[in-house]
């Protein structure tokens, strides 16, 4: 049986979309045991904890299934319109947890967290989680200015300008990276899900 290629793959995503739009939970279903492996690797490098990154992968799912029916595939392919809301949700997860910390302690929390030992706590618990572990080994296989665009792009909140000015590269070069990049790692973690 033939393989799909990245154009197949995307035009029947963006119909199960289409159809999620309408209502269809069983095409709901279908992009979700899609999805839901390479969503839920980005939400732990965000957040480094199990528990959020399962809240937060249902908050992501909850605005697909209301999203769908305004997906437009001219602007994006779809599992890279799925990363652009799960990397949305994720930022404010975290600017929310930071407004919190600063409203509770007069201290920085990134020295908090340097000076007991909880940044590393929290990394470790990242690095150890199984889909966490197949992301960064995808991101590793990517050549060196193209992994650090996707980093830059998937966990902060750069632009895809300011990216281009760090990296020193025109900002086509940037966004062409960057989106074959996240077919490439879809199409990766797709593979090598359990």
């Amino acid at each position: 049986m033939p393989v799909p290629d990245d154009n197949e793959t995307a035009a029947n995503e963006a119909f199960l979309l289409a159809r999620i739009g309408t209502g269809d939970r069983d095409s709901f279903r279908e992009l979700y045991g899609r999805y839901s492996g390479p969503l839920f690797s980005l939400a732990m490098r965000f957040v480094g904890d199990r528990g959020a990154a399962e809240e937060l992968l249902q908050d992501v799912f909850v605005k697909i299934w209301r999203g769908a029916a305004s997906y437009d595939s001219r602007k994006s392919r779809p599992f890279t319109w799925a990363v652009t809301i799960t990397r949305r949700v994720c930022i404010d997860h975290l600017r929310k947890r930071r407004r919190q910390t600063s409203l509770e302690s007069p201290f920085d929390e990134t020295l908090a967290l340097e000076g007991d030992g909880a940044g590393e706590s929290v990394r470790s618990t990242a690095e150890a989680h199984e889909d966490s572990e197949r992301l960064r080994g995808a991101l590793a296989g990517f050549p060196a200015q193209q992994r650090i665009a996707l980093e830059l792009a998937l966990f902060s909140a750069l632009t895809h300008i300011e990216i281009a000015g760090r990296l020193n590269q025109p900002v086509g070069t940037i966004k062409s990276w960057i989106r074959r990049g996240l077919l490439d790692l879809h199409d990766t973690l797709s593979k090598t899900s359990p």
